[in-house]
Formats: C-alpha cells, structure tokens, sequence
C-alpha cells in the first residue's frame, strides 16, 4: 500500500488528472491527523509543488486549492505562510466553487463564510477540512523512536550507576585502616577494673 502524502508537493508529484489530485488531497488531509506540532505542520507546506495547470485540465484550479490550503494551515498554527504560496499564478482566474456546495443556501455560505486563504484565490468553500489536533509539549514519537529513547535512557542511568559505584571504590581504598592512631577514642568500651581482697565484702575474706 502506498503511504499518504504527507506534504503539498507530494500530492502534486503523484497527480496526472484532477481525479487524482483530488484523491491525493483527500489523502493528505487523513495524514494531517497524524502532525502534533508547528514544526511538522510547517514541513507539511512549506516545500513548493510544481505547478498542474500545465499537465491536465483546470490544472490551474488545483494549483489555487494547494497555495489555499497551504496559507489556511498556517494561519490555523500561527506559522509563516511559504512564499510561493503568494505567487500570483496561485489565483485561479476565474471563481471556482466546491462541488459540496450544490445548493443555492450552500452557495450563499460558501460565498460569506469561505476562509480568507480561500476566497483571495477565487475559492469559494462552505467548508474546509483540515483535521489538525497541534499538541502541547514534545510531537508523538513513533514506535521505533520510543524504543530508542527508552534504550538511551537506560544507558545513561547504567553509566551514572557504574560512575557512582567507581567513586565509592575510590573513597573506600582512601579510608585509613582499622588501627588505633594516637589520640583517637576506642571503639570498644571501657573495661572493668579488677577487684582487690580489699573490695571483698567481710564475710568473704
């Protein structure tokens, strides 16, 4: 099976017709689920597609859909829009409407609610799909990329164990012996004096 495009000029490379573009986008737009942070949504757009107006019919549309999408998604994660983006062969020439919009009130919404990004390039949406969940802190991490942060960290916590454990080594061949230096106090306790005949009660002696 062949992995969703992840990126705006992938869909562009795999597109021959507007039947595939749109499939592509489709495509795209699932592994969008998949980006928790700016950096990922940024590489998602920022790479230019090459242009489709040349290599089939209403080429030009798609080519409107990618900058829209692609200023759309950073405006949505307060990331710069890619410059070629705003190109000026990025604007369809004419108004292209989204084929969901087949009513005269999905009309009207599509013309008063179609995002910016969209309406500058002669996009008119009553919608826009654009699955993106950006999640506080580090980005999901793979399977394979766990594994090996979990077998880094193991390593480290063996090297501090082994360091500490040479340092006590080191600190016990440095320690004096078990014999009595002068002046020290004894570790055993006092004796007992002996007793004299003297001591001994009378009815002993």
């Amino acid at each position: 099976m062949i992995p969703y495009p992840t990126t705006l000029r992938e869909i562009a490379a795999r597109s021959t017709s507007q039947d595939d573009f749109s499939r592509h986008l489709r495509d795209w737009l699932q592994a969008l689920r998949r980006v928790s942070s700016r950096t990922q949504a940024a590489a998602a757009i920022a790479d230019k597609p090459e242009p489709l107006r040349e290599k089939f019919p209403d080429g030009h549309a798609a080519d409107a859909w990618l900058a829209a999408y692609a200023e759309h998604l950073a405006n949505q994660t307060s990331i710069h829009t890619p410059a070629w983006a705003h190109a000026p062969e990025r604007t369809a020439p004419s108004p292209i409407f989204d084929p969901a919009a087949n009513s005269p009130a999905l009309l009207t919404l599509a013309l008063n609610h179609s995002p910016q990004a969209f309406k500058q390039r002669n996009i008119f949406t009553p919608a826009v799909d654009l699955p993106l969940s950006l999640r506080p802190g580090r980005p999901a991490k793979s399977l394979d990329e766990k594994r090996r942060t979990n077998a880094a960290r193991q390593q480290r916590f063996r090297n501090t164990r082994l360091a500490e454990l040479a340092t006590l080594r080191q600190a016990a061949r440095q320690q004096p012996g078990p014999l009595m230096t002068k002046g020290a106090a004894s570790p055993l306790p006092p004796a007992e004096p002996h007793a004299s005949a003297d001591d001994l009660p009378s009815y002993l002696k």
